[in-house]
């Protein structure tokens, strides 16, 4: 049974398994892949709206308001630098024994991540197609354990999942 509102089985301390299946240049599934150790990931609704304004008073009133865009953007942290790790943060293209720097298009795929966390409510999270983007230098020489950044933005695929076009999120356990 889900915990409810106020309580302190839902405090969460955030652990879980990574992955990525990237799509070939045809846009079909080479095979979900663990992306290694991944300290971070979030996601972040966002929301653009259009206002009007009254200009019948002294000073401009918000009258109305409509969303106008939504979208949900996520980031995540990898700390392994194995080859297809590599591949994703340089550009790289599929299939290739060298990493072959910027020969890629946009990197786009489907993001799996399954909670293990001890603390609090483990959830399935399944985002169907996501565009990848790196945002840090992929650091070769470093004092310090090296990380990779990356942004995703989730897009829609309502020909291939039509009641949830961007992904879902399942508690774990429950159907």
């Amino acid at each position: 049974m889900e915990a409810t509102s106020h309580d302190v089985d839902l405090y969460t301390i955030g652990k879980g398994i990574l992955k990525f299946d990237r799509f070939d240049e045809d846009g079909l599934p080479t095979g979900l892949r663990d992306l290694g150790n991944a300290p971070n990931f979030s996601l972040a609704p966002t929301e653009d709206t259009l206002e009007h304004y009254s200009s019948r008073e002294g000073i401009d009133v918000l009258d109305w308001e409509r969303a106008i865009k939504r979208k949900i953007m996520g980031k995540f942290t990898l700390d392994e630098y194995d080859r297809e790790n590599l591949r994703i943060a340089l550009f790289g293209e599929l299939g290739t024994y060298a990493i072959h720097l910027l020969t890629a298009g946009n990197i786009l795929g489907r993001l799996d991540f399954v909670g293990t966390n001890d603390v609090g409510p483990k959830y399935h999270v399944e985002l169907w197609n996501i565009k990848l983007k790196p945002t840090s230098d992929v650091n070769l020489v470093s004092a310090e354990l090296a990380s990779i950044d990356f942004e995703l933005t989730v897009q829609n695929d309502e020909a291939n999942h039509p009641a949830s076009p961007y992904g879902r999120i399942t508690l774990i356990g429950e159907s």
